[in-house]
């Protein structure tokens, strides 16, 4: 996969994980995680592209995906800008289903039967859509998802 991006790199390997072991319990949780995390760092990517011009220094990349907080991401959603806005309702809606999900298969007792085969090909395909869904967005659009979820509002 030369060239391929962090993205499709997690997608690939939640492909692998389920292809090479689906009767394993952790693999099938370990590829829940990375299609969420596929979809956060498409996230991520789009907040680094709307933001920051070329060029660009790793310091500031690195600086922007670390300001990208999977705890803010939820409530950033649910709020304005984003909650009203028509092209990211779909959007949002992913995002947190995957991450409750990923919160699932990285924190829960072991269960063998807590993510059924057909389920986690389900959520592999939430983030493909939730990444299809981002990489589509227009400039104005994608500036807007970027600044919302990296900026906290202030209350007044």
């Amino acid at each position: 996969m030369p060239g391929a991006s962090m993205v499709q790199r997690l997608l690939q390997s939640a492909d692998d994980l389920i292809r090479q072991k689906p009767n394993s319990a952790a693999y099938r949780r370990r590829a829940v995680s990375a299609a969420y995390y596929a979809a956060f760092h498409a996230l991520a990517a789009l907040c680094v592209k709307s933001l920051l011009p070329k060029p660009r220094s790793d310091d500031e990349v690195l600086r922007v995906y670390r300001a990208l907080d999977h705890g803010q991401l939820r409530n950033a959603f649910l709020q304005q800008p984003l909650k009203e806005h028509e092209r990211f309702k779909d959007i949002a809606s992913l995002i947190i289903k995957l991450q409750q999900e990923r919160h699932r298969a990285d924190y829960l007792p072991p269960d063998s039967n807590l993510f059924p085969e057909n389920e986690v090909k389900d959520l592999m395909d939430q983030a493909r859509v939730a990444v299809d869904l981002i990489d589509g967005l227009n400039e104005a659009d994608s500036r807007l998802l970027a600044t919302s979820l990296l900026f906290k509002e202030r209350k007044s």
